[in-house]
């Protein structure tokens, strides 16, 4: 079996599992957060888009760590939490960038609607987070 093959029958493992599910289900309660603390601060706030989806997305992660720690990854928890919530955080950075760089793309050089390319934008940073999480925050034995 080659590298491609192997990568991706691990792919395909990974998202067919009852963690992904649990994942997901974490995701949607962050997806939730993330959304309607990025309307409220572009709609109501007035905030440029940019800088609410950062905020969003940061109220998101501390939900999602907090779910996730306590029921998606609860068997994997072997560091300290402070090293587990600092790890998370790290590894939201690339989530982060596919999020904004996603939003960036789609509405200011493509100029579609600002709140549903934000919906394209968390499920592609969603995947992402997934991968850095599951490999890299509560990595398996």
């Amino acid at each position: 079996m080659g590298a491609i093959e192997k990568i991706a029958s691990w792919v395909r493992r990974k998202v067919f599992s009852a963690t992904f599910l649990k994942f997901g289900i974490v995701g949607g309660s962050g997806v939730a957060v993330n959304y309607l603390c990025y309307w409220a601060l572009v709609e109501l706030a007035g905030l440029n888009h940019l800088l609410s989806s950062v905020l969003a997305t940061e109220a998101a992660i501390l939900n999602n760590f907090t779910f996730n720690d306590l029921w998606t990854f609860r068997g994997r928890r072997k560091a300290k939490l402070w090293f587990r919530l600092l790890n998370f955080h790290w590894s939201r950075i690339l989530g982060l960038l596919v999020t904004v760089g996603s939003l960036y793309l789609l509405v200011d050089l493509m100029g579609f609607d600002k709140l549903v390319s934000y919906i394209f934008a968390i499920g592609l940073g969603t995947l992402t987070n997934f991968f850095t999480s599951d490999l890299f925050v509560w990595p398996e034995k």
